[in-house]
């Protein structure tokens, strides 16, 4: 829901909603107001649907796709701007147990290699359990959530709830099977050096020039081709950076089950809200519209560019704005990474 483009964690997001006991009824702390909601907006008319935003928050930085340029999955990209993230790159395991470690789940995991009835009894002992299980199916890139059954008939959640088609279970990629919650066992010290190695990658840093570089050499040929570059970029940051900056905000989310020092917490809720969120103070999600702005994309294009976009980005005048927003993005960058690093000190 919203602003959501990473289809895996939006899908474990909705997953860990379902297997917490989340319900109409469970309080939710509203970073904005600093309290509990009291109904006050539209948005307190969806509470599950808020849970499930305050999760997609937590599990998008714990992973560090938060603080990336751009999704692992996507193999248009080359090299990726996170460490960890390889060619060709598929949810490994390293990266579902990393976040079943900081979430608290426990889980199985199965290909299309499985027997069919082994698999299947699996998923409906936890869908019985009222846990759900996590499908990758022919796409590829999607996934989808399996939430219940009727004898052989089950039933998955995307945009909607609708039964898999028959023979579902030969088109099998991947399946995440989640078994039951734990006690997170991902530690504050841990948690903070997987956001600094992000922060401070080597190919995070270089995109910078990469950057500056292909703004100093726009010509007719390839405008298009740079603002569509431009565009797609400050996509992935505009939204990545506001979830990061969010998660800090929450007084009572899954971060804090991890860091629990009041002192660090209440420092890096600063930090990240200062330079990621907090409007007027050339943070990075205000830094993202005014990017967007620049070459012309907004709502009424779809986010996307247009001829528009190529026509401004061969104007110098654009040139230089882009440069100057896109060194605050990586200064705003910089900060966070130093304020983290200086708590780790304290740590």
């Amino acid at each position: 829901m919203g602003a959501e483009s990473d289809n895996f964690t939006a899908a474990l997001a909705s997953a860990l909603v379902i297997a917490r006991g989340y319900t109409e009824q469970t309080p939710y702390w509203c970073t904005t107001n600093r309290c509990y909601c009291i109904h006050c907006s539209p948005c307190g008319d969806r509470p599950l649907e808020n849970h499930q935003s305050s999760i997609y928050h937590c599990l998008l930085t714990a992973s560090t796709l938060a603080f990336g340029f751009d999704y692992p999955s996507d193999d248009s990209v080359e090299p990726h701007s996170l460490p960890g993230f390889s060619s060709g790159w598929r949810w490994d395991e390293g990266f579902v147990n990393a976040l079943a470690r900081f979430a608290g789940f426990s889980y199985c995991r199965f290909d299309g290699t499985r027997v069919q009835d082994e698999v299947l009894s699996i998923m409906k002992s936890s869908l019985d359990a009222g846990f759900p299980t996590l499908l990758r199916l022919e796409n590829e890139m999607e996934w989808i959530l399996a939430v219940g059954y009727d004898e052989d008939t089950v039933y998955g959640l995307d945009s909607k709830l609708q039964p898999l088609p028959d023979g579902w279970y030969s088109t099998l990629r991947d399946a995440i099977v989640i078994t039951g919650n734990t006690a997170p066992d991902m530690s504050c010290k841990e948690l903070l050096e997987r956001i600094v190695s992000a922060l401070s990658y080597e190919e995070h840093t270089a995109l910078e020039s990469v950057i500056m570089n292909v703004l100093d050499h726009v010509t007719p040929e390839n405008a298009m081709d740079t603002a569509c570059m431009i565009c797609g970029i400050n996509g992935i940051l505009i939204e990545a950076r506001w979830h990061a900056g969010e998660a800090f905000a929450g007084a009572e989310n899954l971060l804090c089950n991890i860091c629990t020092n009041q002192e660090i917490h209440n420092r890096l809720g600063e930090i990240f809200s200062a330079r990621y969120t907090r409007e007027g103070n050339d943070e990075t999600h205000g830094i993202g519209w005014k990017i967007w702005d620049a070459i012309g994309v907004g709502p009424k294009t779809g986010y996307s560019v247009t001829r528009q976009s190529a026509d401004l980005i061969l104007q110098k005048e654009t040139q230089e704005r882009l440069k100057r927003l896109f060194a605050k993005v990586f200064e705003n960058d910089r900060a966070v990474c130093a304020e983290i690093r200086a708590c780790l000190e304290q740590l």
